[in-house]
């Protein structure tokens, strides 16, 4: 439907007055395929207007959209369940970012790019959708060393439960969208193979990225609930320690990029500035954020 959108804002020509129009004024027409004519149409007429269309009104909204709307803010903590806990890290790329929007298209020097960054369907922005968070940081919350039966009763209360599960339970942990204010850019890996680290087949992947040095916001919501048969006001403390262990193993450990293995995806070290904590007697819990810096570090290889 989206793209109903934008293709209405197209003049569009049909592909045989197109040709008409080729053959007047252009040389060594005839000896292209019908294939290659058909893809040329396809992306002078259609596939090339049709991102440029989409990118305009995207700069539009993204001039006159605010983000803040996407976010909790303090106030909303007071409807909430006793011992919520909303944290906000205020973060500065160390390593690049970078993800895949499967289906979409974007424009960059007036050509059509096949590997574009995510981006809000709203805004235009590049972002870090809320599940993606959310599988980095269960991700990182696997690596922690503890004993596995304890780990796996506060993975399942923070995340939820499996889908394979016969129990269904939501998790106590709600995340949010990070927008980048700043464009993406073009940029190119070469894949290595992991067994001689020498360059594949493949070739060079171009792909954007957001780049080193630019800044983004983490938001996190907590609430304890549900809180089971069995629940303990000793969870909440235990939760709130697991919780800070992992976001520090996701933000300077692990990455919460795609291609996270060649160290996309960390950030630079956070001051206690950095890390917003409500009600403001928790922040103590996550002052492992800031205090010193993980020493496992992923520096990846990205130069």
């Amino acid at each position: 439907m989206i793209h109903d959108y934008y293709g209405s804002k197209l003049k569009m020509i049909s592909f045989e007055k197109w040709v008409e129009d080729k053959k007047k004024g252009e040389k060594n027409w005839n000896e292209k395929s019908e294939e290659e004519k058909y893809k040329t149409w396809l992306d002078e007429v259609f596939i090339v207007p049709l991102a440029q269309s989409k990118k305009e009104i995207q700069e539009r909204l993204k001039n006159d959209k605010s983000i803040q709307g996407f976010y909790p803010n303090t106030t909303d903590l007071q409807n909430l369940p006793q011992n919520s806990v909303l944290i906000k890290i205020s973060f500065t790329l160390k390593k690049p970012y970078t993800s895949k929007d499967e289906g979409e298209f974007h424009i960059i020097n007036n050509r059509v790019f096949e590997n574009p960054i995510v981006r809000d369907k709203l805004t235009g922005l590049p972002m870090v959708r809320p599940s993606t968070w959310k599988g980095h940081l269960r991700f990182a919350a696997e690596m922690v060393e503890r004993n596995e039966e304890e780990k796996k009763k506060i993975i399942k209360r923070l995340f939820g439960s499996e889908p394979r599960e016969d129990e269904v339970l939501k998790g106590r942990l709600y995340f949010f969208p990070t927008f980048f204010k700043e464009e993406a850019e073009k940029d190119v890996i070469t894949p290595l193979k992991r067994d001689t680290r020498t360059p594949t087949k493949k070739g060079p992947i171009p792909l954007e990225v957001i780049k080193p040095g630019k800044n983004g916001d983490f938001y996190l919501l907590y609430l304890p609930y549900p809180k089971g048969k069995d629940f303990k006001e000793d969870e909440i403390k235990e939760d709130l320690e697991f919780l800070a262990k992992i976001l520090k193993l996701m933000f300077y450990t692990y990455g919460f990029s795609a291609k996270k293995t060649s160290g996309f995806g960390v950030i630079r070290k956070l001051e206690s500035k950095d890390v917003d904590v409500h009600p403001e007697d928790k922040k103590g819990y996550f002052s492992n954020l800031y205090t010193e810096v993980n020493k496992t570090v992923n520096h990846g290889v990205y130069k």
